[in-house]
């Protein structure tokens, strides 16, 4: 066992960069197919749990049989989701063998699980310096929703890894809540699905409330090219209602300005530049904040004294009366 050991330790470095590699690949497949994700993490197995699963399998090829000594998990938001991610890892990995935990189970047993996948590298990847070396060995990818990691987290947790290790009192609950984890997770989906198609067909008028997705939709009529911090979202609707009223006068306000912004943002820019700093430009929270300075002076007077560019805008606000 001292020599299996020694060959453990020797090749784990291996196994610990090609998990950053697939790990690092993933993340960027994720933002390239705009696919948000809640969690993307790396493990490789320490050596007692290598060893322990090597006696207790009594492999005799470990490191051919034992296809897990690396592994990533991609945790993301929807169910949908997955079959996203399923055609990235099909496309990217030469797949050799894939499993549905969930669709292996019995319909009278417990247990939401994921998406299991058993990869290697392609070979163009091998060409690369930080890919070689790392031909023929093999990495699990595991994918699943952030409720069905929730599951796992707290099914472990209980020590019910399989259904036969849970009291008979017990599985009937266990079971009901599967079920309704397994429910959570459509009508995320469906909520998901609802909000896109409330933003794409709401109409603004006098009868829309100011809520995240009528704001939404509103900016993306007119500033489609930039994005919403989530951190933001609740801080900039409360100034609006308070600053605007309604999304009819905002709008009015946006007509306002739009003509004025560009150059403004500009103007912003260089003054940042020439002082070596980089300059990230305006998010959507960032152009409603200066709709509202150039046009309510109320709102321009409590954001004077924490505005480095007062002068900038104090400019536009002339321009635009």
């Amino acid at each position: 066992m001292s020599v299996l050991a020694q060959q453990f330790r020797e090749i784990k470095p291996k196994y610990e960069r090609l998990a950053i590699n697939v790990e690092q690949a993933l993340i960027q497949f994720l933002i390239e197919e705009k696919i948000s994700s809640f969690d993307v993490e790396k493990r490789v197995k320490e050596e007692k749990s290598f060893i322990d699963k090597v006696v207790r399998k009594c492999y005799d090829e470990p490191f051919k049989q034992i296809e897990d000594i690396a592994g990533v998990r991609v945790i993301c938001y929807y169910n949908e989701d997955i079959a996203a991610i399923d055609n990235i890892i099909k496309e990217q990995f030469d797949i050799i063998s894939s499993s549905n935990k969930s669709e292996e189970l019995d319909d009278d047993r417990f247990g939401y699980t994921s998406n299991h996948y058993i990869v290697k590298l392609k070979e163009e990847w091998l060409k690369a310096p930080n890919y070689r070396g790392l031909d023929e060995l093999k990495i699990e990818i595991q994918v699943r929703t952030i409720l069905m990691h929730a599951w796992a987290a707290i099914s472990h947790k209980l020590l019910y890894k399989k259904n036969d290790d849970v009291p008979k009192e017990l599985k009937r609950k266990l079971n009901r809540l599967s079920a309704l984890i397994e429910l959570a997770d459509e009508q995320f989906d469906d909520i998901k699905n609802m909000k896109v198609n409330y933003q794409n067909t709401v109409v603004v008028n006098e009868s829309v409330s100011i809520n995240a997705d009528s704001f939404l939709a509103l900016m993306n009529k007119y500033f489609s090219n930039r994005k919403m911090r989530e951190s933001d979202m609740a801080s900039i609707l409360s100034e609006i209602r308070e600053y605007s009223g309604s999304l009819t006068d905002f709008e009015q306000r946006i007509k306002r300005c739009i003509s004025v912004l560009d150059a403004m943002e500009n103007e912003e820019r260089k003054e940042v530049e020439a002082y070596g700093e980089d300059y990230t430009g305006w998010g959507l929270s960032g152009v409603a904040r200066t709709i509202l300075d150039l046009t309510n002076d109320d709102y321009w007077e409590k954001r004077y004294s924490s505005d480095p560019y007062t002068y900038i805008t104090e400019h536009y606000r002339e321009k635009i009366k």
